[in-house]
């Protein structure tokens, strides 16, 4: 069984192409979502090799699709959330990936939090990601957790400003590569 987006504003948008999304209202971008409502311009009726979850930065706010880190593996699928969305919407997403027929054990999971002041415990949503699926590498960006890995800062901004740019994707995606293979 395929699991659908539980972020209704990005499952609503299924099937569609859209240039503004989230933060960017540039109009520069085109953000393909499929018919799952995820950024994707193909479906997710097969099992990856990895698969990202969680924030605007697995999403690609204001960068094309093929800039996306998640666009630098082989094999992936962006479950990424943009807009308005809280960490509990992904890892929703991660529980229905999790008992969807596409998935098997030897999928590389990869999940990035986004700081939501006083709307979450995000250690306490790692913990309970990782009670269920341990092999979960849990990614932040500027606060950091005791149970997730702190990514270098952006060293380039997207086109709207607001997000990473291309070479922090391609930068990241090198950093997780190398996580990836140590787990």
């Amino acid at each position: 069984m395929l699991f659908n987006n539980s972020n209704k504003p990005l499952y609503d948008l299924r099937g569609q192409t859209v240039s503004t999304w989230g933060k960017d209202t540039t109009g520069s971008i085109k953000y393909t979502i499929n018919n799952q409502g995820f950024r994707s311009s193909i479906d997710y009726d097969w099992s990856p090799k990895y698969a990202f979850f969680g924030s605007s930065s697995v999403f690609g706010i204001g960068v094309s699709e093929e800039q996306t880190l998640v666009a630098q593996f082989n094999q992936a699928q962006n479950y990424g959330l943009a807009g308005n969305y809280l960490n509990q919407d992904s890892v929703l997403n991660l529980e229905n990936f999790l008992n969807s027929s596409v998935f098997n054990d030897s999928i590389k999971i990869v999940f990035f939090w986004i700081e939501r002041p006083g709307k979450e415990n995000i250690e306490e949503l790692i913990s309970y990601i990782n009670s269920f699926n341990k092999g979960v590498i849990n990614i932040s960006q500027g606060n950091k957790y005791l149970q997730a890995i702190n990514l270098m800062p952006h060293i380039d901004r997207d086109i709207s400003g607001t997000h990473p740019g291309p070479k922090t994707h391609l930068m990241w995606a090198k950093t997780i590569r190398l996580l990836l293979d140590r787990a």
